[in-house]
């Protein structure tokens, strides 16, 4: 995981570390190969859709027996759902920001992971390449799954992830079975 630490942290500072803004970053470290890590599971979005407690990010497996819902703020709604009917807003996003930037720098987005959840929070990670290398970032699931959809990666979901999150769906209805829904 890239982290930022406060200049006054004991960590000695990189070599790239800029003394404007009193922060240092460490140098990303290797990932792992692209592709799906064991225990893990290719998803897609299927749509956000609007609850009580705030928009909610949809994803399923590729039988489509599952539903991971993943509440995200508004502008990640908003964003998630322009990137996948392909249209832009009036103004670049921040996802859009970040998609120049890495084109910019000879980066590109390889793939994204949505990890696990920890005290009610979703943990994410996109990989980004740039030349031979493949770069983990730690990230918000909201953030990651709007950048893979206007990059076109892939969307891994840990399995505990979706033990514990998902809502299964009866193959004959394509209704949630009664008892499954999450309680995050």
């Amino acid at each position: 995981m890239v982290t930022v630490a406060a200049q006054a942290d004991a960590s000695p500072p990189s070599p790239d570390a800029s003394s404007r803004t009193g922060v240092l970053t460490p140098a990303p470290r290797q990932a792992e190969p692209v592709g799906a890590p064991p225990g893990y599971v290719e998803m897609t979005v299927i749509g956000v859709a609007p609850t009580a407690d705030g928009d909610a990010v949809l994803l399923t497996n590729v039988a489509k027996n599952v539903v991971v819902p993943i509440f995200v703020g508004g502008t990640e709604a908003l964003s998630i759902q322009l990137r996948q009917r392909r249209e832009h807003y009036q103004r670049p996003l921040t996802h859009d920001l970040l998609d120049s930037i890495m084109h910019e720098l000879g980066a590109s987005l390889v793939k994204v992971h949505v990890d696990d959840i920890k005290n009610n929070t979703f943990l994410g990670t996109v990989f980004v390449r740039t030349g031979s290398r493949v770069f983990e970032l730690d990230a918000r699931p909201s953030d990651a799954i709007a950048l893979a959809i206007g990059n076109h990666v892939p969307i891994f979901v840990a399995q505990r992830v979706i033990d514990e999150a998902g809502i299964q769906k009866d193959p004959a209805s394509n209704a949630p079975i009664p008892g499954t829904v999450p309680r995050i």
